[in-house]
């Protein structure tokens, strides 16, 4: 009709799909009885879910649907929603006009995590013009698995529970969760719509996500320089270090030397370049391996050595860390000198 009258197609493009095939992948019919009713999947898991399994599947190809799949989506869809609740929790009384650090100002932590997601959005709004929304789907939950829940949020933790509100360390922070916040829920809006609404309206928007526009790629790293770009690199390097340690540390538990990684201090012997980055960010090294203490030692040979050992000092009643000055503020007797600084601040603003 639209072709008749306008003389041309009503739309601007044209895909074509597969079949839908059950578990055992034959071609759903009524008279099989193996037909999935969608008002049954929206009743019984949400109309995301449905739209979730619909953005997961190479759509020109025949596709399966079966309990199974739906199960693993629903537990992939509660990894994508814990991941948004997790931002949206810390960032309570965050206000993004006042509070937000500068990019150039941010712990490196967070600008290398800013410019990994500034990757991903670029290869995802690629995919979206192709519409391989199955690619977008995989690399999005793989990264809220793997670099955010698994590495990244598991590091911030200490800094945003442990620090004082308004430091400079949780500000950056939680300048970095909203502008990962931002993004994700203008990305997957299409994919889940209504979560992606109710996630955009505890940001405090009164207009729909649906009315916002694709977050571009730059406004994620937006104020990081070329040095700040290079630096990626050695991240990169530090969290395949982290693999290694984390692997000690459950021996470690495994054997019961240690219960908590916060019992731990990390002894890294290296040599070469790998030594002088260690030995450069020495200091920030606990809190990415989350012990309480590490040395970097000078060693023969390429090999990255790691031993554990039990810490030294006492435990800090907030943070939990063993270190050797709780109890130097005399005012808080029970934590140590960072935590004391920080209840100072709580106290006096």
């Amino acid at each position: 009709m639209g072709t008749g009258l306008r003389g041309g197609a009503p739309y601007r493009e044209c895909l074509l799909n597969g079949w839908v095939l059950d578990g055992e992948g034959k071609a759903m019919h009524k008279s099989l009885g193996n037909a999935v009713d969608p008002e049954t999947i929206i009743k019984d898991h949400g109309a995301d879910i449905l739209r979730l399994w619909t953005a997961s599947v190479e759509f020109n190809e025949d596709v399966r649907m079966s309990a199974t799949i739906l199960t693993r989506l629903v537990d992939a869809y509660r990894k994508l929603r814990n991941t948004f609740r997790y931002m949206l929790g810390n960032l309570a009384g965050f206000d993004a006009a006042t509070d937000a650090v500068p990019a150039g100002e941010m712990a490196e932590l967070d600008q290398w995590m800013l410019l990994r997601a500034e990757d991903l959005l670029g290869r995802c709004l690629a995919w979206y013009e192709n519409f391989e929304f199955h690619k977008v789907y995989h690399a999005v939950y793989a990264f809220c698995t793997v670099d955010l829940s698994a590495v990244y949020f598991d590091v911030l933790k200490d800094r945003l529970y442990t620090t004082a509100p308004k430091s400079h360390a949780r500000r950056s922070a939680q300048t970095a969760l909203y502008r990962l916040l931002d993004a994700f829920v203008r990305l997957l809006a299409p994919l889940m719509s209504f979560t992606a609404e109710e996630v955009w309206g505890h940001m405090g928007h009164a207009e729909s996500v649906h009315l916002a526009y694709f977050p571009e790629p730059a406004e994620l790293a937006f104020g990081l320089d070329d040095a700040a770009r290079k630096r990626t690199a050695n991240w990169d390097r530090l969290v395949q270090v982290r693999d290694v340690v984390l692997k000690h540390l459950d021996t470690a538990r495994n054997e019961k030397l240690i219960g908590a990684p916060l019992e731990a201090r990390v002894r890294l012997r290296a040599n070469g370049e790998l030594y002088t980055l260690l030995e450069q960010y020495a200091a920030q090294l606990p809190a990415l391996f989350i012990v309480s203490q590490v040395s970097v030692e000078r060693a023969e040979g390429d090999d990255l050595g790691v031993a554990v050992e039990r810490a030294a000092g006492e435990k800090c009643e907030r943070c939990w860390k063993y270190t050797t000055d709780v109890g130097g503020d005399t005012s808080f007797p029970t934590v140590c000198l960072p935590c004391a600084a920080a209840v100072h601040e709580i106290i006096h603003g």
